[in-house]
């Protein structure tokens, strides 16, 4: 008892010891955050203090890069992306084409699936390799190469030594949906208004109203919904009850379905300085748009998330006039791939369509590229290895199927799978053993015992203890009699049946293997005994099925007995409150009487 009072005591205490240095942590992170944020809050706040114009973007000094368009050489871009293979270069080239499919597991990357494709000339080959670190295509010269020596020379990282080849029909479908399972069809963003001297994260988030040059740019981006009767993608809001507002901007474009959470059509919730209710959708976006109403500076660590990967600052020159233009720049995390459409020199739009066609490609193309960044790459690496491990056990164990391996094929039919089933299964394991038996023993009978090649007498090989040395025929051999014989008859039940007895979990089959069993009329004739006995066990599941469905309507009929059983006891339960109400009310009039 003492000794389990110390070790939870002890259990508690680094429980806490845990819990402060998380908090510290935590707080140390957050200072960090506020220290990173007030430097950027000063620097804006200086510059504010000298004459404009001012940049439209500030960069921190670390974290971030930019990209002003108008003078590249000095603009601090991040890393150049790099290419990947399309989603639908699966479909687009191989799929309703003759090509073949490998599967493999490597000790080290895992789950591997490689695909090759000849082309019509037949001289180039198409590979594409995929694994858990992500897909690689290539072109090679065609040649007879096996599989595996294509899938090395792809990735010098490959150990495994061979490839299964898929063999399972509609396999092809699977394989391109795990192509495509990156397409992103719905996409929402983020949109932030800032006005002129905002230079902190509470102060963009309070804005109540929207100022008529918000208002026109809103009307570039997109249509103004009615939450309530919108049907199409939502990107969180609530469109029953109206929790996050009643409009949002709804657009749709190349396919692709687009809702803006701006943060003048979110619920503003006084007494809350930081606006949690606004920051919880716009904070958990990845790509978000700061437009800025005046010529004011903007620095992207003003807003503090997790999420936010990406900005892209619009400032509006002369606003609600013929003349309306406006000027773009871009900003987003060190990790973060440069990603186009380019900015063009100077970056300044005219209102209109080519401003929406811009800053659409450029919103759904920054946020395929913060995807790439180290946080949500580790993301979608794991969903991309669970994804590929499932489908490649998914199209081996189909390719087993389909050739009708043994450990992928069932013992009975569907219709006859069941507890009854299974004992009839046993049953006829334990037919089939006797007459294996049976056979074994006439084999023996007709067969001399050996010896090195030599016939020696029975009386010999059986007068030791030890195993009979006569060569007993192969159960293959045996297996294909039995066939041969059950074919004769028409038992087509027994097609399915599993002629080894090695899982059965009964004590039949240990019967067959008795020296002092007594010969029974079934080993006597095997083939027309075992029909009859199939035929009766069939009219015995049938007389078993009849009565389940008898069972089944008494209990249908006792349940409805039931439920009127318990209508009647609400219904005199009832009757009995009412008839208590009239005694209390005929009690109440007697005294006052």
């Amino acid at each position: 008892m003492y000794p389990e009072k110390r070790s939870s005591s002890k259990r508690s205490r680094l429980v806490r010891m845990f819990s402060r240095e998380s908090s510290r942590e935590e707080r140390r992170a957050a200072e960090r955050s506020d220290s990173t944020s007030s430097s950027s809050r000063e620097v804006l706040e200086r510059l504010l203090e000298t004459p404009g114009p001012y940049p439209s973007l500030v960069l921190p000094p670390a974290g971030y890069w930019g990209d002003t368009g108008e003078d590249r050489r000095n603009s601090q871009c991040g890393p150049e992306a790099i290419p990947s293979p399309e989603p639908v270069y699966y479909r687009h080239h191989f799929l309703g084409q003759e090509h073949t499919n490998f599967t493999g597991w490597d000790e080290a990357l895992g789950p591997v699936l490689l695909s090759l494709k000849h082309e019509s000339n037949d001289e180039q080959t198409r590979v594409l390799l995929r694994m858990r670190t992500g897909t690689l295509q290539t072109v090679i010269p065609s040649t007879n190469t096996p599989p595996i020596t294509v899938a090395k020379a792809v990735c010098a990282d490959l150990s495994l030594s061979s490839l299964e080849p898929v063999l399972a029909p509609r396999a092809s479908r699977l394989i391109a949906a795990y192509d495509e399972h990156s397409i992103v069809r719905h996409y929402k963003f983020g949109v932030l208004l800032q006005k002129m001297g905002q230079t902190t994260e509470e102060e963009l988030f309070s804005n109540r109203g929207a100022s008529p040059a918000f208002e026109e740019f809103l009307s570039c981006l997109g249509s103004r919904i009615n939450l309530k009767y919108h049907k199409g993608y939502r990107g969180g809001l609530d469109t029953q009850f109206g929790q996050t507002g009643d409009e949002a901007v709804y657009q749709v474009h190349k396919g692709a379905e687009i809702i803006f959470h701006v943060s003048t059509l979110l619920p503003f919730t006084d007494n809350d300085p930081q606006q949690l209710q606004r920051k919880r959708h716009i904070g958990n976006d990845i790509v978000a748009i700061v437009f800025q109403e005046k010529n004011t500076p903007f620095s992207p660590d003003m807003i503090a998330s997790h999420f936010l990967h990406a900005f892209i600052i619009v400032q509006a020159i002369e606003p609600n006039t013929p003349n309306t233009r406006y000027k773009v720049s871009i900003t987003a995390r060190d990790d973060v791939p440069m990603f186009g459409p380019p900015l063009p020199n100077p970056p300044v739009f005219i209102k209109g369509p080519d401003l929406r066609e811009f800053l659409l490609d450029k919103l759904i193309a920054a946020e395929s590229a913060c995807y790439k960044a180290h946080k949500f790459a580790q993301l979608e690496l794991r969903t991309r290895s669970s994804l590929l491990e499932s489908l490649v056990t998914e199209l081996k164990e189909k390719s087993r199927e389909f050739v009708g391996a043994e450990e992928f094929t069932s013992e009975t039919p569907k219709s006859e799978s069941g507890p009854g089933s299974r004992f009839i299964d046993t049953v006829r394991k334990a037919l089939i053993a006797r007459v294996r038996s049976q056979e074994v023993k006439k084999h023996e009978q007709d067969t001399p015992p050996q010896i090195n090649g030599n016939p020696v007498s029975r009386s010999s090989t059986f007068g030791k203890k030890s195993s009979p040395s006569s060569p007993v025929s192969s159960p293959d051999i045996h297996t294909q009699r039995l066939n041969s014989r059950v074919s004769e008859s028409d038992c087509s039940s027994l097609n399915s049946v599993e002629l080894e007895n090695n899982d059965s979990d009964t004590g039949l089959e240990s019967m067959s293997s008795s020296e002092n069993s007594k010969p029974c009329t079934l080993c006597l004739d095997p083939v027309a005994d075992l029909s009859q006995e199939v035929t009766r066990l069939k009219c015995d599941k049938l007389h078993l099925l009849r009565q389940n469905v008898t069972c089944q309507r008494e209990i249908k009929r006792l349940r409805e007995k039931e439920l009127a059983l318990q209508s009647e006891i609400a219904t005199a339960s009832r009757e009995i409150l009412r008839l208590r109400e009239l005694l209390k009310d005929y009690n109440t009039d007697a005294s006052n009487i």
